[in-house]
């Protein structure tokens, strides 16, 4: 009794260790919330693509390495099973369809016939279509090297393929995170090879069947990769069941998504260690591991999901893994006679690896202190806590407050900013109940009446008279006014634009200062520990609401669509001109406030406060998150000033600078021509 009290007492401090380290209950429900909310207003611009997202974050799992996966689907593209009847109806005809054939590979895969070729058909279909015998379809192959070809060029980046996926590397990009992007095709039947998972027994009623329902109504996706232990995979497709695995993980109750979490957590502890073993990290990858939760939750009682089970609740899940590595047969979740262990987990490979994993299951709660991927690993920190450190789960009032905090402005600020998502954005707010999503829905809404406010400023070009510019210009203030009570920055800073443009430069800057004089957290740097100590000390446990600490000290970006040319000031419009259609051009909120205050004195003829206000740009281009290091445009906006001064020849040095900051949109950088347009004046 003693030992299981011991083990029920570990398993506590382990459960509330990960709540910790993956997040509570709170936080998982405030990542999952901005997921789906930047997708609802994504999706509702109907622009030929349904954006969905997978990976770790989107499950809301963020640790060392976590990943964001973006699936984005066709809309003018649809699969047929083999046993649909289709005939090209008034609203299918300008679709692409194809329909499934039958592929010499493992069950999961198959060939894609063109059924019909629609008008809209993208360039990347088009140019991955060829002909077998009298009929015509689409090479995975052929696709997804197209595809990646066309992003690399996209994002003046060098992109890799890893499976169907194109892959962005935040090493490459200067993205937050490394992006895999998969282009799938939509099924929106259930595949035949998934119809035992839809009736198969079911003895602890998981998942319920409401959401099998939901989950068979949704169909599925063809993904561009095939069947590795084919001899040809020119033509094959996976099928995909990437939606449905997002409800399933979103079912698990808190306890069951630890586990999860804590699965993945060791396995890239030892990730290192396959590496150098196998040459392969990924011989057990993530969804290897969320195929064994699937089936662990499936096949036990949800009672048995407790705080004081979670260790054995793990090596349950840990044992299923190393009986499919003995067997060599993992089973696909949702179509079980396909076995993913095929052509990789066999023969050498395969006892190397369940040497591995018995070895880690017999050293039992020390499995817990391998690897050094994460410092320190969970089983130092159990024991810690152990010997006393309870302050690492048991977190006082202010500081849970805070990490609350930073997650929610986090999804504030984040979420999809733009005219187009204005109608989502009021949708959301209107269905949104209270607390979190309506917060969110506002400040979200908020960002997009600015949008369109700065979109309307333009107008009063063709007005014709007084009286009907006053009106623009109203109602252009009026749209973005609402944002700037929120905070300073985008809100405060773009209404400071509007003052520039209409020529109340005192105005302007007296809302740059407030950027500049107060503690404020960027939110694109908010791993500042230093910065979160004084948010603790001075915003937590005071009884502040959250709207008046977005006011006090939270900023993000000034965001400028591609319609706002005209409210953009006038030095920015070759680096606005030079973004697509539908893109933002962003610039960090300090160096912002800062050039702003420069125009000011400027055009006030203030030459010694326009003199001040470079020198402190200079200064700010060395800022280790809103400088020049991560942000080629600080660069190009001190470069715009020196010319404004009359020092051509650092303007150049700023604009060269400039290009050899390597970030993904360096290809919307115009300072190549900035520099040839000063180098011909010489």
């Amino acid at each position: 009794m003693a030992d299981q009290g011991e083990q029920y007492e570990k398993s506590w401090i382990l459960h509330h260790i990960l709540d910790r380290f993956i997040g509570s209950p709170e936080i998982v429900e405030i990542r999952r919330r901005q997921i789906l909310m930047s997708e609802l207003m994504l999706n509702g611009r109907k622009q030929g693509t349904i954006t969905f997202n997978t990976g770790s974050l989107a499950e809301g799992i963020w640790m060392k390495g976590s990943d964001k996966d973006t699936m984005f689907i066709g809309d003018k593209v649809i699969v047929l099973c083999p046993s649909q009847h289709f005939s090209i109806s008034q609203d299918s005809k300008d679709k692409t369809v194809f329909m499934m054939r039958h592929a010499d590979s493992r069950p999961g895969y198959v060939n894609l016939e063109v059924v019909n070729l629609g008008p809209t058909c993208s360039e990347v279909i088009a140019q991955s279509i060829v002909g077998v015998g009298n009929a015509l379809f689409i090479s995975s192959e052929m696709y997804r090297r197209n595809y990646a070809d066309t992003m690399g060029n996209f994002a003046n980046s060098i992109v890799e393929t890893h499976g169907p996926a194109v892959t962005l590397t935040s090493a490459q990009s200067k993205l937050r995170v490394d992006t895999d992007i998969v282009v799938a095709i939509q099924c929106t039947r259930w595949p035949h090879e998934g119809l035992e998972w839809v009736s198969r027994p079911r003895l602890h009623s998981w998942p319920d069947q409401s959401l099998r329902d939901e989950i068979v109504q949704g169909g599925c996706q063809l993904v561009p990769v095939g069947d590795r232990t084919s001899a040809d995979t020119f033509l094959q497709w996976r099928i995909s069941f990437t939606t449905a695995e997002r409800k399933l993980i979103h079912s698990l109750t808190h306890t069951q998504f630890l586990i999860y979490g804590l699965l993945k957590y060791l396995i890239k502890q030892i990730s290192d260690r396959l590496k150098s073993i196998f040459g392969d990290e990924d011989i057990l990858s993530s969804y290897i591991i969320k195929t064994v939760m699937f089936y662990a939750v499936e096949s036990t009682p949800g009672s048995l999901w407790q705080e004081k089970n979670t260790f054995f609740c793990f090596v349950l899940c840990f044992k299923i893994l190393i009986a499919w590595v003995n067997a060599g047969y993992c089973p696909n979740y949702f179509i079980s006679i396909n076995n993913m262990f095929c052509g990789k987990v066999q023969g050498e490979n395969q006892q190397k690896l369940l040497h591995v994993l018995i070895e880690l299951y017999n050293m039992k709660w020390e499995c817990l202190s391998v690897g050094t991927v994460i410092e320190p690993p969970l089983g130092i920190r159990l024991q810690s806590v152990r010997n006393g450190a309870w302050e690492l789960i048991l977190l006082p009032p202010t500081k849970s407050e805070m990490q609350y905090d930073f997650e929610i402005f986090s999804a504030a600020f984040l979420a999809t900013d733009s005219t187009d998502f204005l109608s989502g954005s009021l949708s959301l707010l209107s269905k949104a109940r209270l607390g979190i999503g309506e917060f969110l829905a506002y400040t979200t809404t908020l960002r997009a009446l600015c949008c369109t406010g700065m979109g309307t400023f333009e107008k009063h070009i063709p007005a014709k008279g007084n009286k009907e510019k006053y009106n623009v210009f109203r109602k252009c203030k009026n749209l973005i006014t609402p944002l700037s009570s929120v905070c300073a920055s985008p809100g405060l800073l773009t209404l400071a634009t509007y003052h520039y443009q209409t020529g109340n430069y005192t105005k302007t800057l007296e809302m740059c200062r407030v950027m500049l004089s107060s503690f404020k957290i960027n939110i694109f740097s908010s791993s500042n520990y230093q910065e979160r100590d004084i948010y603790e000390n001075l915003y937590c446990g005071r009884g502040y609401t959250l709207l008046h600490k977005c006011q006090e000290v939270w900023v993000s970006d000034v965001e400028f669509p591609a319609n706002a040319l005209q409210f953009c000031p006038s030095q920015l419009h070759p680096e606005l001109i030079n973004i697509p259609s539908t893109g933002i051009l962003s610039i960090p909120p300090l160096p912002y406030a800062v050039f702003l205050t420069f125009l000011c004195y400027q055009e006030l003829g203030d030459m010694r406060r326009r003199d001040t206000a470079l020198c402190h740009l200079r200064a700010v281009k060395y800022d280790k998150d809103q400088g020049g290091s991560k942000h080629w445009i600080v660069h190009n906006i001190l470069g715009i000033c020196y010319e404004m001064v009359g020092d051509t020849r650092r303007a150049i040095r700023e604009y060269k600078d400039s290009l050899d900051v390597w970030r993904f949109d360096q290809y919307k950088n115009p300072a190549r021509r900035r520099i040839e347009r000063l180098q011909n004046y010489q």
